[in-house]
């Protein structure tokens, strides 16, 4: 049995390059990484378990990251879930999704049938969610109009992973190089210099010099014609993809 498996709902940047549905990626089945706005149905299509979804862990308000959001919650009031759930994400990200769930699917959020947590994560106050997972806020590089930006280092068991969200290249993406057995990372595009993204030609190389040669790369949030650029042990997401490790 594997330790982890990432499910991509999507592996494209916000402009859907090439119809590429937008980022995200479900972990042993249980913790969704980021909310894009097609979440809902890309889950449907792996064919999830919705309910069964324990935490939602978001890296930024950015609408590619978060506007599926509302969908997750639509979903969860009319279709039967019980079970708690926590959403995770940088400060403000209860009254955003309150603000817009409330003014696009009124009443999603009333008389629901599950317990629902909203957690601020704040860097350098690791947090334990449900089924074991722990997880590290870490500050990046990426929207100074916004209240955070985050990536994470997480743990599920044994085994430790991180994903960068959205960044420029910074300390705290070499810092999530750092004693992990997987990395997740943006790769915006693949030598266009983006002011608040890395891309495939100048920033993959130092990601993956950084990081243990034993420890995959996995390259999401891309633009058409990112690949591995031949360096070893990487790995392009591609949408409804399982990588299992």
């Amino acid at each position: 049995m594997h330790d982890l498996n990432l499910t991509f709902i999507g592996s494209g940047n916000a402009f859907s390059p090439a119809g590429l549905c937008c980022n995200g990626f479900l972990v042993n089945d249980r913790v969704l990484f980021d909310a894009p706005p097609q979440a809902l149905s890309s889950l449907n299509t792996v064919g999830a378990e919705i309910n069964e979804i324990d935490a939602v862990v978001i890296s930024h308000h950015h609408g590619d990251h978060f506007l599926g959001l509302p969908f997750l919650l639509l979903h969860w009031k009319w279709k039967g879930r019980t079970k708690p759930v926590q959403i995770v994400g940088p400060r403000g990200t209860e009254v955003l999704g309150k603000d817009i769930v409330e003014k696009v699917f009124p009443g999603s959020l009333r008389d629901i049938g599950y317990d629902l947590e909203w957690i601020d994560a704040k860097p350098g106050s690791p947090l334990i969610l449900r089924e074991g997972f722990e997880i590290e806020p870490y500050p990046m590089v990426h929207d100074p109009e916004l209240s955070m930006c985050l990536g994470y280092k997480t743990r599920v068991g044994a085994t430790t992973f991180s994903y960068t969200g959205d960044s420029v290249m910074c300390d705290s993406v070499l810092d999530l190089t750092k004693g992990v057995d997987l990395m997740v990372s943006e790769c915006a595009s693949r030598a266009d210099r983006i002011p608040v993204h890395m891309n495939l030609v100048d920033d993959m190389p130092v990601v993956r010099r950084n990081l243990a040669s034993t420890s995959p790369l996995i390259l999401t949030h891309i633009a058409a014609g990112v690949d591995t650029n031949g360096m070893a042990n990487t790995y392009v997401a591609e949408d409804f993809k399982r990588f299992s490790f």
